[in-house]
């Protein structure tokens, strides 16, 4: 049989600027496409690189698939949908089934008519069998005996039981061969041009309001072992590897194994992680040995700049964690991209002071986002009577969908004036460093890039077809 797992591109232009910065390889479609490639013709489509929607109309003519799989964040579900109903388009008998965050926390929003199975949670293994079973049985397939589904049956969805995942070495290793012909152009230029990705651990202790990631585990955390890490690493051509996590090394003693492991094994990579700012801070030893393996960048959840304010979106971080992390991390030589979200009721002055805040912690890569109750998170159901903006498309965390205090256009001024952080020393040294290492070709496309959100930044207001804002 003919697969196509289709990359989506969202359409909003703050996705689209991102694209040309920040380009990860598809690994959830390299996962899928790793279960079922042995006996079928599997192909993976990125519309981000490939031609977008007239490069997948090119390939659904060309390659003529059986099953067309596709899935996103929030914010992707949308173009999901309009991806798998191109597919029904030109054969109403293709299998089309869609998956990933949203379609797990949410999978009701998939139900529509010319998507045919959602897959719930983990969908390495549902997806093998839904494979399975359509090839012996077409469009006559029972998929109800297979766990994890949501099966769209005459504007109806039936829910198959539930299938959690207790050992992520039981999933395949990522076919990157996939993606062979345009490996070349993944990566973030600031971390590394050629980049990979990997998954190490799934989970987190955490219980953030704003995340769903804790939940979908069933509120476990779960890691892969040392030894299958090590294999899959070593088959890895790209020098930088970045781990897909919600945490990286809450397990300290497979943290140091691991990181052991890359150094007894010759393994000489630069790696970057998220981590959380109490486990750098309670975890030193770990940090140190984790630089001499190859860590040189992190993702580090900041968030706010008071505990008040940490308290009520329920994290057990706090400002002094994050002021010792960032002191544990710059000894060591390893650089942080710091997020922090702005709540959409924020005043002019509460702006400042997170950046003040930013500026004091001397972050060499300030994140911001605009605060965003997502499907599947505590802070959805404490919001749902206060969303103002329900087109998913905006749901990109640069677009307040609860009401703004300010009018719009003054907050989404004050949110691209967050930015000047960029402009402290330590930050140019930061940008400096990294340009050192691109060709001129690779620092033009990315001043091309940062340019281009600049210019997104200023007219965010203008996205907004259902919420006006305050008037000014």
């Amino acid at each position: 049989m003919k697969i196509l797992l289709v990359r989506i591109a969202a359409e909003t232009r703050y996705m689209q600027a991102m694209y040309k910065v920040v380009r990860m390889e598809p690994l959830s479609l390299e996962y899928l496409g790793a279960a079922v490639r042995a006996n079928h013709d599997v192909k993976i489509f990125d519309m981000r690189l490939e031609g977008g929607w007239d490069g997948l109309k090119m390939t659904l003519e060309g390659f003529k698939p059986d099953i067309v799989g596709t899935g996103g964040d929030t914010c992707e579900a949308n173009a999901c949908k309009r991806v798998l109903s191109l597919a029904k388009s030109f054969n109403p008998e293709i299998l089309t089934v869609v998956g990933g965050i949203h379609a797990t926390t949410i999978p009701e929003d998939f139900l529509h008519k010319d998507i045919d199975i959602v897959c719930i949670n983990e969908g390495v293994f549902a997806f093998r069998e839904i494979v399975e079973e359509f090839e012996r049985n077409g469009m006559k397939a029972n998929f109800r005996k297979i766990r994890g589904l949501g099966l769209n049956e005459g504007g109806i969805q039936y829910r198959t039981p539930d299938r959690p995942i207790s050992d992520l070495d039981l999933l395949p290793f990522p076919d990157r061969s996939l993606t062979g012909d345009i490996r070349n152009k993944y990566g973030f230029s600031l971390w590394g041009k050629n980049l990979a990705l990997m998954r190490f651990t799934q989970g987190c202790v955490g219980r953030c309001d704003f995340c769903p990631s804790w939940a979908q585990t069933g509120k476990r955390y779960l890691k892969r072992s040392v030894p299958s890490m090590i294999e899959e690493m070593k088959n890895i051509r790209e020098p930088y590897i970045y781990f897909v996590c919600e945490e990286s090394l809450l397990d300290t003693k497979v943290s140091l194994e691991l990181a052991d492991a890359i150094v007894r094994e010759g393994i000489k990579k630069q790696f970057g992680m998220p981590l959380r700012a109490d486990t750098i801070v309670m975890k030193p030893h770990v940090i140190e040995v984790w630089a001499k393996a190859g860590l040189r960048d992190t993702i580090v959840g900041l968030e706010q700049a008071s505990d008040e304010d940490l308290k009520e979106r329920e994290k057990t971080t706090t400002v002094r964690d994050n002021m010792e992390a960032m002191k544990i991390l710059k000894s060591n030589g390893i650089s942080c991209t710091g997020s922090v979200f702005f709540r959409p009721d924020f005043t002019k002055e509460q702006f400042d002071q997170i950046v003040n805040h930013i500026l004091d912690l001397q972050v060499e890569c300030p994140q911001y986002f605009v605060l965003t109750p997502i499907p599947g998170t505590k802070l959805f159901e404490k919001s749902k009577d206060k969303l103002v903006e329900h087109n998913f498309d905006l749901w990109d965390f640069n677009h307040a969908v609860m009401p703004t205090r300010m009018p719009l256009v003054k907050f989404y001024e004050e949110y691209m004036n967050a930015y000047r952080t960029h402009f402290a020393p330590w930050v140019v040294e930061f940008y400096r460093n990294k340009f050192s290492g691109m060709t001129p070709e690779e620092m033009e496309e990315e001043t091309r890039g940062l340019l281009g959100f600049r210019e997104v930044f200023g007219t965010l207001h203008e996205d907004h077809e259902e919420y006006k804002g305050p008037s000014a």
